[in-house]
């Protein structure tokens, strides 16, 4: 991984956020998430972002602050459109999920 990758970082012990590697010296990686958190992680907690269809994600509900379960339908150069589990559905970007680490294989 280097400076300016695209990533999923785990924050806390159960979910990957998108972000941006800003730095990587001897501490580790240091994440810019997109929700404007930052982080020091060790290299383990740092992955490529790859998603597909079907794949199960937590949206951020309208870019609101509440997160929702369901499934990625489509995907569309940068957009993606998520199928939620209570019948809604919306087009948004990866910026605006996170992954469960029991979904995240």
């Amino acid at each position: 991984m280097e400076i300016g990758d695209r990533i999923f970082g785990l924050w806390e012990t159960d979910w990957w956020y998108p972000g941006v590697i800003v730095d990587k010296n001897h501490q580790g990686l240091e994440v810019q998430f997109d929700d404007g958190d930052r982080a020091m992680l060790s290299p383990e907690s740092v992955r490529q972002i790859q998603v597909s269809n079907g794949m199960r994600v937590f949206g951020r509900w309208n870019g609101g602050g509440n997160y929702y379960a369901g499934r990625i339908a489509s995907i569309q150069g940068a957009m993606i459109a998520i199928d939620y589990d209570d019948g809604d559905s919306e087009k948004t970007t990866v910026s605006m999920i996170r992954v469960n680490s029991a979904d995240l294989t």
